[in-house]
């Protein structure tokens, strides 16, 4: 009951977080906020008064962005005079989509970015880069800024982004400003993977592992993906080859790690089919790197394959999810068939926006999307471990009492077996004590069972406390206790039993009877066979009780 009250509790907590943060999404994008950004003073748009010229057709006072039919490899270009009024800004920021950008001021070439060039002997991917170009406004005016673009690949040749005019370092925070959302999904989901890839150290045995380090591996990859896909990475990681091919890696590394996760943690009836899957998304990675830096298919000519992959592969996922969620009864498959539907929801739309050539935002909207699923998925997990951690707690506190004695809360004869065999097994040499309580039944008879019990009680504590952490001390039946312990020495036994005596003289002075223990012990070496050991050194506990009984002393 108390497991199901702690998953309830965490689901409901999970979800008040869930509606919290899509609240501030709904916020976000339903909100101008841009008389609350710090540099908006420094930059300004500069999408109004070009001529364009493309496809031997020349376009006065157009605006931007524009997407023209051009064929890949075809050259076009934005020229505008420079002066004064306009130019209030020493710099340009252009989004250029796997494009040659070349900007001259009265045919002087004063910048270039080839987006074929090379660094490296193999074909590096085509990036997707923001380009900042200074102009000398003070010795430009009067002149033409031309600027002249190329895209090999029909996916972005014709297009021309919106550009922005400003100060270097307020160009730079205006990227930063326009996909902080994006940037606060990616640093709260790794960070969280992060801390609970960390966790593993503690919840290993719980066998939740292989879980955590999935759930874990999904969110940095999906956040990196994010980072990516928002155009950030080249701010932070200014290498062409990262820039250009993270997204598309991320792209087939993400949904692998979701089939081995469904494979392992929910779908065990369809785990060779979920292999297959995965095992799809590695090779096709495998296909498309080697087929880019050979420079066979650019990456962005392959992502088609990419999607239709994932597309198959999200349709058998929701086929599985409703066979064993249904047709099965897997609960845990039901459960997931929801939390799989908000990222199935949120990638196909941003699937159709991709084959209908709407780029813009893309990153954006499925960054909400894959925190949605991120998060439900999360719940589940802490949940789950939760419900691990009651159950381990309940598995301890069973095996506790398997080996306690009900009545001195001490060790009982199941302990004290399990010692003896570990003892055994080890080689140990140890000395073993055995002790009988006498008169037992008389004080049960005579005074009561209660006045039975005490003296059971104080007999197991005049023992325990005599050899402390010397040894160990059981009760092994109604008067019988035993003690291990593992320093031989005649001379300490001898300390032990006069602890015992003085114990037992100071708890029964008061009461109508005398607690009396007797006691036989030896030392067991390993070379005989313990129940033979056992067996004498009983024989010589009753010797000693016989003794006792004839002389009616203490333990002495």
């Amino acid at each position: 009951m108390q497991v199901k009250k702690n998953i309830i509790l965490t689901n409901i907590n999970i979800a008040l977080l869930f509606i919290y943060i899509f609240t501030l999404l709904f916020f976000f994008l339903t909100n101008d906020s841009s008389g609350m950004a710090f540099n908006r003073n420094k930059i300004a748009t500069f999408n109004e008064g070009w001529t364009i010229t493309h496809n031997n057709i020349i376009e006065e006072n157009a605006v931007l962005p524009q997407n023209y039919n051009i064929a890949p490899g075809t050259t076009y270009s934005i020229e505008r005079t420079i002066n004064n009024e306009d130019f209030i800004y020493p710099a340009i920021r252009i989004r250029s989509s796997m494009m040659d950008v070349y900007a001259y001021i009265d045919d002087e070439l004063i910048y270039s970015f080839d987006v074929s060039e090379n660094h490296t002997i193999l074909e590096e991917p085509l990036p997707a880069s923001w380009q900042l170009i200074d102009i000398p406004v003070a010795k430009s005016i009067g002149k033409t800024l031309k600027i002249t673009f190329s895209s090999p690949t029909p996916y972005f040749s014709g297009l021309l982004n919106s550009i922005l005019i400003g100060r270097g370092e307020a160009i730079i925070i205006d990227i930063l400003q326009d996909n902080y959302l994006s940037i606060i999904i990616s640093i709260f989901i790794i960070s969280l993977s992060i801390f609970v890839l960390a966790t593993t150290y503690w919840t290993r045995k719980l066998g939740v592992t292989k879980h955590i380090v999935y759930l874990s591996t999904f969110g940095i990859a999906a956040g990196l993906w994010i980072i990516s896909e928002s155009t950030l990475l080249q701010i932070f990681v200014p290498n062409r080859f990262l820039v250009a091919s993270t997204s598309y890696i991320l792209n087939l590394v993400s949904p692998l790690i979701v089939a081995y996760f469904f494979r392992d943690i929910v779908l065990k009836g369809h785990q060779k089919l979920m292999t297959v899957i995965g095992s799809s998304f590695f090779y096709l990675l495998i296909i498309e790197f080697i087929l880019q830096i050979t420079g066979k298919v650019l990456f962005i000519e392959s992502t088609i394959y990419s999607i239709i992959l994932i597309g198959i592969s999200a349709i058998i996922l929701i086929i599985c999810l409703i066979d064993e969620g249904f047709k099965k009864n897997n609960h845990k498959a039901k459960h997931y068939l929801f939390i799989f539907l908000v990222l199935f929801i949120f990638a196909a739309i941003i699937m159709g926006l991709f084959v209908f050539g709407v780029y813009q935002d893309l990153g954006k909207y499925l960054a909400i999307g894959v925190l949605g699923f991120y998060l439900l998925v999360m719940s589940d997990t802490i949940a789950s471990i939760n419900t691990l951690i009651e159950t381990k707690n309940k598995s301890l506190i069973y095996k506790q009492l398997a080996y306690e004695d009900y009545l001195t809360k001490g060790w009982n004869r199941t302990a004290f077996e399990q010692d003896i065999d570990k003892l055994i097994k080890n080689g140990t040499v140890f000395r073993l004590v055995l002790l009988d309580l006498n008169h037992l039944k008389q004080i049960n008879d005579t005074y009561g069972h209660v006045e039975g019990d005490f003296a059971i009680i104080q007999s197991y504590r005049s023992i325990k406390e005599s050899v402390g952490v010397g040894g160990k001390s059981y009760r092994i039946s109604g008067d019988e206790f035993a003690c291990i312990i593992y320093d031989t020495d005649e001379n300490l036994l001898d300390e032990y039993r006069n602890k015992i005596n003085q114990i037992l003289l100071e708890t029964s002075k008061n009461k109508p009877y005398d607690i009396i223990l007797a006691l036989g012990t030896k030392i067991y070496d390993c070379n005989e066979n313990f129940t033979d050991f056992y067996r004498e050194v009983d024989i010589e506990m009753y010797k000693h009780k016989k003794i006792l009984k004839s002389k009616e002393v203490k333990l002495s």
